[in-house]
Order: C-alpha cells, then structure tokens, then sequence
C-alpha cells in the first residue's frame, strides 16, 4: 500500500512542510507489520483466518491517521500533498501494470490493456466487480480505496471549517460506509468483493482511524483509551474477530474500529510494543512495503492456484519489488519532488 510519511506533529500550529515533523518508527513498523500479514496470509495461509484481509486493514487504518495529521491537523498544501501522492505512487504502479502485462503473457494470468487501464485510473475496484476481472491486479482495488480517500479527505479539508465539524462528518460517514457494507453482505446477499472491495463501504476503516485521530489531536480521546497496553490488546481482539469463523460484517463493523484505536493509541503504547515495531526488520519491510504490494499478487497466484513454491515465488517477489523500490520508486519520487 502507499507510503504517507509515518511522522508526527510536534508543534501547535498548522504547518506546512516536513520539516517541522517527525518520524516516528513505530508507524514505519506499523507498515512493515502490515505488508509482512498480507505476504503471510498469501504465500503461508494460516487455517481459519485470512491474514491478508487483515493486512490490508492495518494498512488502511494506518493511512486514516496519517492523513487526518497531513490534512486536518497540519493543513498540508494540497497542491503539494497531491503531487507526493503523485511522486511516491504512480511510477512504480505504472511500471508494474506494464511490466506485469508484458510478462505474463500467455500464461494464465495474462491480462489485457482495459483491465490495465482500471488499474492506471484507480477504478479497479469498481471495474473488477462490474466489467473485467485480473487475477493479477486483484490486489489494486485496496490502492484504488485509498486514492479516492485522499480526495475526498482532501475536499472535506477544503469545503468543512471547524474540527469539531470535521469529525462528525468524518463519524458520520464512517457509519453510513460500515452500514452500506453490513447491508450489502446480510440483507442484499452480495458477495465479499461486491460487497467490500467498494469504496462506498471500505472508506470506513480510513475514517475511523481519521475521527480518532482528529479525537486524539484535540486531547479528546478518553483517558482509558490511552493506556500503555491499549494498542496491543485492540490489534489482538482485533485479529482475533477476523477469524473466519466471525461473520465478514462483524469484521468490519468491530473489529475494524479496534485496529484504528489501536494504530492511534501506539504514542502511549510501552517501548516493548513501540520497540518491536521501532525495529530495522520491521522499519525495512515498512520501508519496501509499497514495492512489495505492487509485486506480491502476480506471484501469489502461481502459489494459489497452479500450488508453486511458496518460498520460490516468495524470493521472486523481493527481487521485483527490490528492484522496483531502489530502481523506480525511490529515484522516481526524489526526481519529481526536486523537479516538479
């Protein structure tokens, strides 16, 4: 998934550049942690739960905090937020989809120039359920859920003026998403692709985390919440309550709002918990996670359906998203945001 600076405020006034921010390592690792479930959940399934579903939540409700911080608490420039955005996602996407169609020619995970094209425009997530379908880009309908969350976070920063304003509207949209997904799933019988993989229904765990993290910046969020073993008891109940077993809603509508108190709640969390995650593995795998999104699919499928080595395609995909990262995605984005 994409990579919005894991820093920190750490001055009141609005700001707006870098400069005045801080990393933080633990959201780095929150990322690294996020990136290694999904590779897990796909190349080393663990029975009764679906691992990569929760990767790709603790991804979203990471990206919630960081982009309520970037939009609402430092008032970003949006001229300049969009053009990182642009500078740290489209390259390395770019280059995939085409080298990813060129490769896989003739194999049966070819896929053609239209499903490219949904992949390039961020509509994948639609398209796959309404037009065409690649076993190859499945993954990029997550991508597609968080660009149309940088703009519409991006134009509720604009048009909404008051934080307490904003988060209501945030809480508000947060509830309407969650219930469109719960009716979608129990009451219209859609399935969990048609059901979730739309950004009407999956803003929800990016707003979530955003209200908290709105809640948090305005010292609003309640004492208990802000424990030492708060963060660590809400991501474990939360993983706990995406066991397949669990109703899919239940996952959305519990188990979700957890992950986002416990990515916001990680500033109070103890220095074992901020460590781990603090630590150069998990740094690095943060580091290289979006590389690592992009290539993981493609290999993925040849583990999940043809039943190829897991641990071979596994290396194939740190090759590709290696060579993506310090080949593409890093001079790619160096260049556009000295030039551009």
């Amino acid at each position: 998934m994409t990579d919005i600076s894991a820093t920190r405020l750490v001055v009141s006034r609005p700001v707006a550049d870098s400069s005045a921010r801080t990393r933080l390592g633990y959201l780095d690792g929150w990322r690294g942690l996020s990136i290694a479930l999904v590779l897990i959940g796909h190349f080393f399934p663990v029975p009764g739960i679906n691992l990569g579903i929760v990767g790709v939540e603790f991804f979203f409700v990471l990206s919630g905090r960081l982009m309520a911080e970037i939009l609402f608490v430092e008032h970003y420039p949006l001229k300049k937020f969009f053009k990182r955005r642009f500078s740290r996602i489209y390259p390395a996407l770019l280059v995939f989809v085409v080298a990813a169609m060129v490769a896989l020619t003739g194999t049966f995970v070819a896929f053609k120039w239209k499903a490219a094209l949904t992949a390039l425009t961020f509509t994948y997530n639609y398209a796959g359920i309404l037009v065409t379908r690649a076993g190859a880009l499945d993954h990029i309908w997550s991508l597609c859920v968080e660009e149309h969350a940088y703009i519409i976070l991006a134009l509720i920063s604009v048009v909404v003026s008051g934080r307490s304003r904003v988060i209501v509207l945030l809480g508000a949209l947060s509830v309407l998403a969650m219930a469109n997904g719960a009716i979608s799933y129990w009451v219209l019988g859609i399935g969990y692709e048609g059901s979730y993989w739309r950004t009407d229904v999956h803003i929800a765990s990016i707003l979530l985390s955003a209200v908290i993290c709105l809640l948090q910046a305005d010292d609003r969020l309640p004492a208990l919440l802000k424990g030492p073993h708060v963060a660590l008891a809400a991501s474990v109940v939360a993983v706990l309550l995406f066991m397949a077993a669990v109703p899919t809603p239940i996952h959305y509508l519990v188990a979700v709002p957890l992950l986002a108190l416990a990515v916001n709640s990680l500033d109070f969390s103890s220095r074992y918990l901020t460590g781990f995650l603090s630590s150069r593995p998990m740094t690095m795998l943060g580091l290289w996670s979006y590389s690592l999104y992009l290539w993981q699919q493609p290999f993925y499928q040849f583990v999940d359906i043809q039943g190829s080595s897991a641990w071979l395609m596994l290396a194939a995909v740190f090759a590709c998203a290696l060579c993506s990262y310090y080949i593409v995605e890093k001079p790619a984005r160096s260049w556009l945001n000295r030039n551009w």
